[in-house]
């Protein structure tokens, strides 16, 4: 029957026990921590920084090929005008076209608006 006594256990009941904070685990906790964040603040304000320099940089690459296809195209349109507009091109248009030079009072110079 002995055996049956040590086969059945004991429900221990500490209901006067209570946990003690440790002041110094504290302590050392919040020194470290104080430690570490003005590292860790340097880290941020620097990743910070280097993403929005990344940034900076893709905006102005995007700009720069704007601007690199702009005055391309203003080049091209340019070019257009000057072959559309020039005057051996004008009057083989309009003698095609059987047009006539204006008579005189059909033209009407009108002056800018002053600023």
């Amino acid at each position: 029957m002995s055996s049956v006594a040590y086969s059945q256990s004991k429900r221990v009941q500490n209901l006067h026990l209570t946990r003690e904070r440790d002041r110094r685990r504290g302590r050392e906790l919040a020194a470290f921590v104080l430690a570490l964040l003005p590292v860790a603040s340097a880290f941020l304000l620097y990743a910070a920084l280097h993403v929005e320099t990344v940034r900076v940089g893709y905006a102005r690459e995007a700009r720069a090929k704007s601007y690199v296809q702009l005055t391309e195209e203003n080049r091209r349109l340019r070019a257009q005008l000057s072959l559309a507009s020039a005057p051996d091109r004008v009057s083989a248009l309009a003698a095609r076209k059987k047009l006539r030079p204006p008579r005189p009072g059909q033209i009407e110079f009108v002056e800018a608006p002053k600023p």
